[in-house]
């Protein structure tokens, strides 16, 4: 009698067991893969390190070792043009490493905002007080419409201000000479709507579903010959997308891009 009471007893139990170990498997299958996920985005990010650092370090070795063997023959100007040229390579392979160190960052499982309530309007405009002196390099206008009262946000100042930039950034590459970008902030019921809107060269419409995957580069080159990296736009979405809010783009192509950022208001 008592073993077949504890034969019941065992029963009731295996229900519940069979449930865990289903949890558990299912726990351990989407760990397992995060894990190829990670390992698959980190390969593919060293292969890009590789392709993308292997030339301008090849042409930083190549003219300090031509200037090392003929620096008596060098003239001014030449020595000027090939310290130029690795000054160049120099700028892009640290630009390079320091996006991709952005994005590695933004997309580690243990990255957390640090967030508070932020005035977001003064936000906004101290950022576009950053890029008024790009704009006038490239006589490039800036008209700005944001509202005149505060608007608050919880958010991390530091990287909402990293992805505005972003886009302001890539707005800004790709804009002709004595054109407009526009920059307004709408505040709704809802959500904060901050539009950036250029008249430069646009995206096709091959192109536009791509272009915030990470490493896509729909030109090689921006409007003023700056090599582009193809990350800024990717760091951007997942920063955004961390503050529960959205990116947004329309674009024709050879008139112009606009990019909408959507942030919650609680």
């Amino acid at each position: 009698m008592g073993l077949a009471k504890k034969e019941e007893n065992s029963e009731k139990y295996i229900p519940a067991l069979e449930e865990k170990i289903i949890d558990l498997s299912l726990k351990l299958k989407s760990k397992s893969n995060e894990l190829n996920t990670v390992v698959e985005t980190n390969s593919k990010i060293l292969g890009k390190l590789t392709h993308n650092l292997k030339n301008p370090v090849g042409v930083i070795f190549s003219f300090s070792e031509m200037m090392l063997e003929d620096l008596e023959d060098y003239s001014m100007e030449k020595l000027q043009k090939h310290i130029q040229i690795i000054k160049n390579s120099a700028r892009f392979s640290l630009a390079f490493l320091d996006t991709v160190s952005k994005y590695t960052r933004v997309q580690s499982p243990n990255f957390a905002l640090k967030t508070e309530l932020s005035n977001y309007v003064e936000l906004v405009k101290s950022l576009i007080t950053e890029f008024n002196g790009i704009a006038s390099e490239k006589n490039i206008g800036l008209d700005v419409d944001v509202p005149s009262n505060d608007i608050f946000l919880t958010l991390d100042r530091n990287e909402i201000s990293q992805a505005l930039s972003a886009v302001l950034n890539n707005a800004m590459r790709y804009s002709n000479e004595n054109s407009t970008i526009k920059i307004t902030v709408e505040e709704l019921k809802n959500t904060v709507e901050t539009t950036i809107t250029d008249q430069g060269i646009g995206i096709s419409e091959t192109d536009l579903p791509h272009i915030f995957e990470e490493f896509y580069v729909v030109n090689t080159y921006s409007e003023d010959k700056q090599k582009c990296i193809g990350l800024g736009l990717a760091i951007a979405k997942k920063i955004v997308e961390l503050h529960k809010g959205k990116i947004e783009v329309t674009s024709i192509f050879e008139k112009g891009s606009s990019f909408k950022i959507i942030l919650p208001k609680k």
